[in-house]
């Protein structure tokens, strides 16, 4: 001990232990979801430049795949955006 002797530890009284929050699964989370339709809306993007390429060069097969790539795309921006929002957020965040 330096000093007058004066134990740290004591003076701080009890310590408590902090209780730990729950852990998530990343595929539960919200950050998950936003991923996915992050990912689904480039895919739509993508597929909807494909459309226009097929259209400039009249090849109407790969029109038409990637006019379905585009509405699966669409779906599934709008299916990761729904399942994101019943997404519960941990008790500590809630209140921001």
């Amino acid at each position: 001990m330096i000093g007058f002797g004066f134990d740290i530890i004591a003076a701080m009284g009890r310590m408590r232990i902090k209780k730990k929050s729950a852990v998530q699964p990343f595929r539960e989370t919200l950050v998950y979801r936003l991923l996915l339709a992050v990912a689904s809306f480039m895919f739509f993007v993508f597929s909807i430049y494909e459309m226009v390429s097929a259209l400039r060069v009249s090849n109407t097969i790969a029109f038409i795949i990637s006019g379905i790539a585009g509405v699966l795309a669409s779906i599934g921006i709008f299916y990761n955006l729904g399942r994101a929002r019943d997404i519960g957020l941990p008790a500590p965040k809630r209140h921001r």
